[in-house]
């Protein structure tokens, strides 16, 4: 989940999505996410001015944003770095708190077991992954895409399937990773039908920011480095999904486009709670 998205797991995204008319503001949910839980889907951007911010990329000094005072110390700024795999459990638990409470499995421990499967499948495929800290404590993460770049993290497909086999040792486990896995399958068809993988070589996987990092400059940095990175890999063209429980219209203030969509209401047989569900595109330098 974009990332920066909110995406419900029924179960992106790829995802916590600010409003298209200030992108200060950010919502509880964000997937940038793509699945149930992602995008998304995910999530974010904050109350400060690109040049408060440099959308710089990680190979350079790290970026800093500016914390309001009154809730830092001065000497205190959001750094940005690569992930680290001992990050893992710190992005698990924040995607708990912000994704937790869409599952069946809510406030039981498959719900933190299903949270890692969801961190794990976004970080599978991904390419580039950066952490955003304050003072050591986590504050947000990206996880993009390339193709044909090397993957950041190989072993996370191991651990994917362990934590798979974890949850099919419960049938509260079993049936929400059942519920998971078809909604990744509803987004892969979604994706086949539009052939979107033929002409987007980049994805955001994950886009999660921690409610206590909002409107710190967190997000909107987060975002502008992710889609530097994205041209400095010469990707044309990107894309996102994420759902109708996140506030998509951020996505159209930053300029991507809608180009799939899945409405619950034609589909009753996906249940009563099913959001819509959306496909985003745009190119990098049109959407920072």
């Amino acid at each position: 989940m974009v990332a920066h998205d909110n995406t419900v797991m029924n179960a992106t995204i790829t995802n916590a999505t600010p409003s298209a008319d200030d992108e200060s503001t950010l919502s509880e949910s964000m997937p940038i996410g793509t699945d149930p839980q992602r995008d998304v889907m995910s999530d974010v951007v904050p109350d400060v001015t690109p040049e408060e911010v440099p959308g710089v990329t990680i190979a350079s000094t790290p970026a800093t944003a500016t914390v309001p005072a009154e809730e830092m110390k001065p000497s205190q700024s959001v750094t940005y770095r690569p992930m680290r795999w001992n990050d893992l459990d710190d992005i698990v638990r924040e995607f708990d708190r912000t994704w937790g409470q869409c599952s069946a499995a809510a406030g039981t421990p498959v719900s933190m077991q299903i949270s890692r499967h969801f961190v794990l499948h976004y970080l599978e495929p991904t390419t580039r992954a950066i952490i955003a800290e304050l003072d050591g404590r986590f504050m947000g993460v990206t996880l993009s895409r390339v193709a044909g770049e090397p993957l950041a993290f190989p072993q996370a497909k191991q651990e994917l399937a362990a934590i798979n086999g974890e949850l099919n040792r419960s049938t509260l486990g079993t049936k929400t990773l059942s519920e998971t896995e078809q909604w990744h399958e509803m987004e892969l068809r979604m994706e086949r039908e539009i052939d979107i993988n033929d002409v987007a070589r980049g994805e955001i996987e994950l886009f999660l920011v921690a409610k206590s990092a909002r409107g710190h400059g967190v997000g909107g940095s987060l975002w502008r480095q992710a889609m530097d990175y994205f041209a400095n890999c010469q990707v044309a063209r990107f894309y996102l999904h994420t759902d109708s429980s996140c506030d998509v219209s951020f996505y159209d203030h930053k300029g991507l486009n809608c180009i799939a969509a899945r409405y619950a209401a034609d589909h009753p047989e996906d249940g009563a709670d099913m959001d819509d569900i959306f496909i985003y595109a745009g190119t990098p330098e049109n959407t920072r």
